[in-house]
């Protein structure tokens, strides 16, 4: 399991640098709303990596991804993500919906700077407030489930660096523990030795569920 750990240690080194910037920005950005603009930067930036790597974005770039996994992991019930918020129809309710607050709230402040940054520092507040509830009841990732960037990067990414599994996979599950998604992959598994295309489009390309396969089944690879 050394490559495993590796992965593991890796992954928790670059998240530790970015998890803080959200704590600060739901403190500060009270005070100083133009620090509220980082939000529409980490949109534009989660929509354009997953046009070519999927919801790369949301495994350790995203600073609420990592505050997810680095903080409140510790304190999570560790439960299964409700399926209610993997329902298609759910989560395009929840981005339509804050599309509109957005729509609504953006115009009654324009051009006042400061006006908009703090439309931007409320959303932000309200959903992670939502996010650690959800968080801390179910799963440290239920948030990301229907996160309404994560939902267009998994549209936007459908194709792009996808998991793989071959048929040398015994479906013994070991990458269902370590997913921090809680994806399928084993139940994929082809009849033939030809590796086969993984159809779960949230995955967040972390690579755990690769280094912990003991039979080397599961592999990312570019798009085409």
């Amino acid at each position: 399991m050394k490559p495993l750990k590796a992965a593991i240690k890796r992954r928790a080194r670059r998240q530790r640098w970015l998890w803080w910037i959200l704590p600060f920005m739901m403190i500060a950005g009270w005070r100083y709303p133009v620090l509220g603009y980082f939000i529409p930067f980490c949109m534009v930036a989660g929509l354009g990596i997953a046009i070519f790597r999927g919801r790369s974005w949301c495994d350790w770039l995203c600073p609420r991804g990592s505050f997810w996994d680095v903080v409140l992991s510790r304190v999570s019930m560790k439960k299964k993500i409700p399926a209610i918020l993997r329902n298609s129809v759910f989560r395009i309710m929840v981005l339509v919906f804050l599309l509109v607050v957005l729509a609504t709230q953006l115009p009654r402040f324009w051009p006042n700077i400061n006006g908009m940054g703090l439309v931007f520092v409320t959303m932000l507040t309200a959903t992670t407030v939502v996010g650690i509830i959800l968080g801390i009841v179910f799963h440290p990732r239920s948030w990301c489930a229907i996160c309404p960037i994560g939902t267009m990067g998994n549209w936007l990414g459908r194709g792009k660096y996808p998991l793989m599994v071959d048929a040398k996979c015994d479906e013994c599950a070991v990458c269902d523990k370590v997913c921090p998604i809680q994806i399928n992959r084993w139940q994929y598994r082809p009849e033939e030795s030809e590796a086969v295309v993984i159809p779960e489009w949230d995955c967040l390309k972390c690579g755990l569920c690769v280094a912990a396969c003991p039979q080397e089944a599961l592999t990312l690879k570019k798009g085409e």
